[in-house]
């Protein structure tokens, strides 16, 4: 059964554009919000944040807006790893609106990275965790 996370938040009025909607850039913020909350529940910790060694840089952003969210609305948004591979890993994301429909969707991937930029086989400890939440 895959670990699962749910942060409760609600849409500010900086993360909306002219029209009140949610501007589609906020969806990456929540993520990485329930992301870091995942990590912390895997890890203990979030373990690799500024560690001078090692990096773990996003090379891949997807979402689709399936509703719409406006200023004040309360939403749910969930994370999880959808995938572990030697030097990467992808989460998948869900937002639901109060009522729990189904407003975005999404997908990160992320790539280890040493000190140098290269390309690098996740940590023993990160990749352990990772895999604990699969």
């Amino acid at each position: 059964m895959p670990v699962v996370h749910e942060e409760k938040l609600r849409v500010s009025w900086v993360d909306t554009d002219a029209s009140g909607r949610i501007h589609y850039t906020a969806a990456l913020r929540y993520f990485e919000v329930a992301e870091h909350g995942l990590m912390r529940r895997l890890m203990g910790g979030l373990t690799w944040v500024g560690n001078p060694e090692f990096g773990l840089p996003r090379v891949h952003v997807e979402a689709d807006y399936k509703l719409g969210l406006s200023f004040q609305d309360e939403i749910t948004c969930s994370a999880r790893v959808a995938h572990v591979g030697n030097s990467s890993a992808s989460y998948a994301y869900e937002i639901r609106n109060l009522a729990g429909q189904v407003a975005i969707t999404g997908k990160i991937v992320v790539v280890a990275m040493d000190r140098t930029g290269r390309a690098a086989p996740l940590p023993p400890a990160l990749r352990a965790a990772l895999e604990k939440g699969l």
